[in-house]
């Protein structure tokens, strides 16, 4: 029996907005992009727009590679987490971790 990897997501779509390259206290590099997503929900199609976060050397490496309105795919997994801004509203969020990317 194959053994189930949980906490997995595939998506594919286009890139909408690729973020700045920027350092963690610690070094570590980060590069976020949005992909939209086309979807039904219903009988109406719509878009979901998920925000996907790379890092280290993976980060590095698709500076200036990915543009928008390229069409990827991608494998990687849900990081959620809770903060309270500097307005004082609570925030939820959710991305997705990126392992792999294909065009």
């Amino acid at each position: 029996m194959t053994k189930v990897k949980l906490n997995n997501v595939h998506l594919a779509g286009k890139i909408s907005r690729v973020g700045q390259l920027a350092y963690s206290p610690s070094g570590l590099a980060l590069l976020e992009f949005t992909l939209a997503v086309p979807q039904e929900a219903y009988t109406k199609s719509s878009v979901g727009y998920y925000q996907v976060m790379v890092s280290d050397g993976q980060a590095e490496e698709l500076k200036g590679k990915l543009k928008i309105g390229m069409e990827v795919s991608i494998q990687g997994r849900l990081f959620q987490r809770s903060y309270t801004n500097r307005s004082g509203n609570k925030v939820e969020e959710v991305k997705v971790i990126l392992e792999n990317l294909g065009g």
